[in-house]
């Protein structure tokens, strides 16, 4: 499935399989890697210069996570490629190889990021709903992590909303934890997606959680708290998000519930702005707002034909001549006159200056 995107040259083999070996190098974090990609652009460039006596590369690991990935439709996306999430690319502990399975279709002009605790209140589910509502008319991408709780029902509603998704996990690609979302995951990946930077057969370990928690921060424009306590991992998220420079969000809840305190202290530590609605948050992101709703005009159902196409026109398009009217409309103006009185008698239409008309 290795294919680029549109546009994108094709992407060599031997060079992911140098990125996969580069990924898995132990002893050099992130930052570090990064900073060696952007100076000689290729992991494979980095492996021709590397000195003698140096860490050995796992090449022959790499192989088999090259067939694995080939084998299972999962996409190697490597930092510094056209395909990489140019959001996630500009944070500096970003990781040198993701896989994807599903769609690479999240360069979108708006991502934003939901999260929260596993152990939620009711008012998530209506939270969720009324934000998906709100954003829906910007198509934008929701990123998540895969957890119970809020991960899932964020998951879930953009699905509902038919807004793509991508969960990002903290394991390899040949496994769904938790196993209570395995079917969530499969429609995810016709509407979005699976993330990950870890390799087949990884054994989750509870130090991988906060590290898939960057990415879910890395690849959003904003990231919103919907339920969280003082302690979880929705808070080493916003914490990150707001280190990254990404808007934080954070609804308020009640005071005294436990599931709550987190988001208000993200509040009132200045880490996170009050999330009100969907439309404050599009002002506070300058995101273009929906527009207004028009609502289908009501007819009298009793009217007869002519009469209900004079009072729908005239419900359009009015204020109207009376002339434009009859032109519009085709009738002569004994025919138009009496359907406009027996309007204007039964209250749908008023007579104004001019002989002109509009409705009630």
């Amino acid at each position: 499935m290795n294919q680029p995107i549109s546009g994108a040259p094709p992407i060599d083999q031997e060079t992911l399989l140098y990125s996969i070996a580069f990924s898995m190098l132990p002893g050099m974090g992130e930052i570090h890697k990064n900073k060696l990609l952007q100076y000689y652009s290729t992991a494979k460039q980095i492996y021709a210069l590397r000195k003698k006596g140096s860490v050995d590369w796992p090449l022959q690991e790499a192989e088999k996570e090259l067939d694995f990935i080939n084998k299972n439709e999962i996409a190697c996306l490597t930092m510094g490629s056209i395909n990489y999430p140019y959001r996630l690319a500009q944070i500096p502990d970003a990781p040198s190889v993701l896989y994807l399975q599903g769609s690479n279709a999240f360069q979108l002009p708006q991502l934003v990021s939901i999260i929260g605790t596993r152990q939620h209140t009711q008012q998530v589910h209506k939270v969720v709903q009324e934000l998906m509502e709100g954003i829906q008319h910007l198509k934008m991408g929701v990123i998540s992590g895969l957890a119970l709780g809020v991960d899932g029902i964020a998951h879930a509603s953009a699905l509902q909303y038919q807004l793509p998704t991508w969960g990002v996990l903290a394991h390899g690609l040949d496994q769904i934890y938790p196993n209570a979302h395995r079917k969530l995951a499969k429609l995810m990946l016709a509407h979005g997606g699976l993330l990950t930077e870890c390799r087949q057969n990884t054994i989750t370990m509870p130090y991988q959680f906060p590290k898939r928690n960057r990415i879910v921060a890395g690849m959003s424009d904003a990231t919103i708290v919907i339920e969280s306590p003082i302690a979880g991992g929705s808070m080493i998220t916003a914490k990150l998000a707001s280190g990254y420079d990404r808007e934080v969000f954070a609804a308020p809840g009640k005071i005294h519930d436990a599931k709550s305190k987190g988001c208000l202290w993200l509040i009132q530590n200045n880490i996170a702005q009050l999330y009100n609605d969907p439309i404050h948050l599009l002002e506070q992101m300058n995101w273009p707002q929906a527009p207004p709703r028009i609502q289908a005009p009501h007819t009298p159902s009793f009217l007869d034909p002519t009469a209900k196409d004079i009072y729908t026109y005239i419900q359009l398009n009015g204020p109207i001549h009376k002339d434009s009217l009859a032109q519009k409309m085709n009738l002569d103006y004994g025919s138009l006159a009496s359907h406009l009185l027996s309007l204007e008698l039964n209250g749908y239409i008023h007579l104004l200056a001019g002989n002109t008309y509009s409705c009630s």
